[in-house]
């Protein structure tokens, strides 16, 4: 009976604590993920714009063939992040339930809960001397659930990567507890497998194994052993050999399946790997580490995005930083002469650097700091830094008020951390919020000025804009995107001799950019230096061939200059690369239309609303043609359609009361021309002058009328 009691009491305890972790992970990030979310930074190239997610049915081809960015992955482009089985995740949730940030967060929160749970777990199944099991487990996992440093991860759907990696992670780490004093290799062969799917995942996912090496080791109790006992043990053991071969095997599997090709990556995504001076290479590195772990030791500083300008090149050993790198290793050191008494605090540190290594400078990496890549080896600095915790409570456990003190700093922790988290997971709602937030951390950085100025030209802040894109280029002079786009804003306001002066300096600081080229096309052509303008766009062709926006642009060159079957021809070209070219489709129906070719316009604009079913141009442009073909009906249907999904354009409601006047039903047309008027007086010139004449005509029928 007192048995029963006692299960029973353990069980209600372990739900008691899972149910408060994750009412820990539902307090932090129900707010930034739930209310009002939106795609920002990276969602938008990842998610927004990646055809591969938004496209049906879906194309498993381009699936396993692009890389997570939406880059064929053997293109010079391409960053060689291959994860289709992430990518996948996202294609099925839009199929599902529609391109919304929104569930796609919630996901994202579900499973920092799993991984949550799952840490407790694996905390609780571990055997380490002179420590309380399961203070150790909850206390680690709820620093885990709560850590602001995960902000990135779970509020950016694009984390998805390093959940998943997280919760394979995890489950490897299970398994090899479970299997610890089991014979046979089955458990490898599976941790293998899941190692594989987690590289689907995420690249990162490799070092799984290395991870679990390390955990069986101080689970075996072989590092009690003597060294030289230690290495006989661990060369004869088989299951390490195997995950050795395993982990070697799925890394050249995977860069075969890359075509053992590097990805390029430019000096302003990471200036540390590009300088050519060994010494300021290695020591700015080193200093990066002690960053990373400063991130997860203190998160105040949370930025978005720390390529530029955040963090300046160690260039000279007699820099004061280095002080924190000295002490960082000496902690480490310190530590490794104790391995066999402080062995919880070795374990965590292994899974803290483990994980860490893809992102820590061995290979080339496309950034100086990137904060979710810190989402798995929190996992073992919230061991190491609870371990550090008990230890000393522990040791304290004679002194009443230094254990109250302890507990007393520990909840003030928890809820300092707690709200860091509430506060940053808000700033990831929408881009406006997250890009204002970076520049108190990093206000010398070039990218977090460039992000502003784009932001705020889509939003029509054009002042704002030209100011942060002047600030980028400040900051960075061979900044080419912040010059390419200072040159289109000058471009919008009619200075094009300014536009073309920025679009070649950012021409001059990477030629081998051809939305610059084409850009200088579109200002040529604009000057009518057709001539230039058409090399610019076959210069453009030359390092895109594939560029469908480039051979609509050259199709409007050669309308200027009417040549009509040559742009004809360049817009069939774009639509032919890129279906979902709505501009192209437009363009092309137009032409059709204006030369009477009535039945060819209709054959097109029904191949081009299989693409873009919902889009108002292609609509509007049909349902002119079956107007003037008297299909009177269609075409009414067409434009309640478009007009409903773009209200207050002015043009629709002309229309459309142009085919009531056609059509002989008067009142429907004054009411369209008097709701164009209101739309927009001064330029509803054909829906006032239509309207005047079906007054007039009204007025002389009257009379008429009367007289019968």
């Amino acid at each position: 009976m007192a048995s029963l009691d006692l299960r029973q009491s353990s069980t209600l305890h372990s739900l008691v604590c899972q149910s408060i972790l994750v009412l820990l992970c539902l307090v932090c990030y129900g707010y930034g993920g739930l209310s009002g979310a939106k795609f920002v930074f990276d969602d938008t190239v990842a998610i927004v714009k990646n055809k591969n997610v938004n496209s049906l049915p879906t194309n498993w081809t381009a699936i396993f063939s692009h890389d997570f960015w939406g880059a064929p992955l053997l293109s010079a482009d391409s960053h060689k992040s291959f994860r289709p089985l992430t990518t996948l995740m996202f294609h099925y949730e839009y199929a599902l339930l529609g391109l919304n940030a929104a569930h796609m967060k919630f996901l994202n929160l579900v499973l920092h809960c799993v991984n949550t749970l799952l840490m407790w777990r694996l905390v609780r199944s571990l055997y380490v001397e002179d420590i309380d099991i399961e203070r150790w487990a909850t206390l680690s996992a709820a620093l885990f659930a709560a850590h602001p440093v995960h902000t990135e991860a779970v509020s950016g759907v694009v984390g998805r990567a390093e959940l998943m990696f997280g919760l394979i992670h995890l489950l490897c780490l299970l398994l090899t507890v479970a299997s610890a004093d089991k014979p046979g290799v089955s458990s490898v062969i599976l941790i293998l497998l899941l190692t594989g799917v987690g590289m689907l995942f995420k690249e990162s996912a490799i070092t799984i194994p290395l991870s679990c090496i390390m955990l069986d080791y101080f689970q075996n109790g072989t590092y009690m052993l003597p060294l030289k006992l230690q290495q006989r043990v661990i060369t004869r053991r088989l299951r390490y050999l195997c995950y050795i071969c395993g982990m070697l095997s799925l890394l050249l599997l995977r860069l075969w399946w890359q075509n053992f090709e590097a990805p390029e990556f430019k000096p302003v995504d990471n200036p540390i790997a590009h300088n050519e001076q060994l010494l300021t290479r290695g020591l700015s590195q080193q200093y990066l580490y002690v960053v990373n772990f400063w991130l997860m030791l203190c998160p105040q500083w949370l930025c978005f995005d720390w390529a530029l300008g955040c963090i300046n090149l160690v260039t000279s050993i007699w820099d004061m930083r280095l002080q924190a790198v000295i002490a960082f290793y000496s902690f480490i050191i310190v530590a490794l002469m104790n391995f066999r008494r402080l062995a919880g605090l070795m374990l965590g540190l292994a899974l803290m650097v483990i994980p860490f290594l893809p992102a820590s400078g061995i290979i080339r990496v496309g950034f100086v700091i990137a904060e979710r890549t810190l989402y798995v080896p929190s996992i073992g600095f919230c061991l190491v830094s609870v371990y550090g915790f008990l230890y000393c409570y522990q040791n304290y456990a004679g002194n009443r008020y230094c254990r109250i003190a302890l507990q007393t700093l520990l909840m003030l922790l928890f809820a300092v951390f707690m709200l860091r988290t509430r506060q940053r997971a808000a700033e990831w709602l929408n881009e406006e919020q997250l890009f204002s937030s970076a520049l108190q951390v990093c206000p010398n950085n070039a990218k977090v000025h460039y992000n502003i100025a784009r932001l705020a030209t889509d939003n029509g802040n054009s002042s704002r804009a030209f100011h942060h894109y002047l600030k980028a280029v400040q900051l960075y002079p061979e900044y080419e995107s912040a010059l390419m786009n200072l040159g289109n804003l000058y471009r919008e306001y009619g200075q094009l001799e300014t536009a073309e002066k920025y679009i070649r300096a950012a021409l001059a600081a990477y030629p081998a950019f051809p939305v610059a080229w084409m850009n200088l096309g579109i200002v040529q052509s604009a000057q009518k230096k057709y001539d230039q303008a058409l090399d610019s766009y076959r210069q453009a062709l030359k390092y895109r061939s594939d560029y469908a926006v480039c051979y609509y642009n050259m199709g409007n060159l050669f309308l200027e200059q009417h040549q009509y079957g040559e742009a004809l021809h360049h817009w069939q070209h774009a639509v032919a690369i890129n279906p979902r070219q709505p501009k192209a489709w437009a363009n092309i129906l137009t032409m059709l239309d204006n030369r009477g070719m009535y039945e060819d316009a209709l054959r097109i604009s029904a191949q081009a609303l299989t693409q873009l079913p919902n889009e108002p141009s292609i609509l509007f442009i049909r349902a002119n043609v079956l107007g003037k073909l008297k299909h009177y009906l269609e075409a009414e249907a067409l434009y309640k359609q478009v007009i409903e999904l773009e209200p207050r354009n002015m043009l629709y409601h002309t229309n459309l009361g142009v085919l009531y006047h056609r059509w002989d039903k008067l009142e429907e047309a004054i009411e369209c021309y008097q709701t164009a008027i209101s739309i927009n007086s001064s330029r509803a010139t054909t829906a006032r002058d239509n309207l005047g004449k079906l007054l007039r005509r009204l007025n002389r029928e009257s009379p008429k009328e009367s007289q019968q």
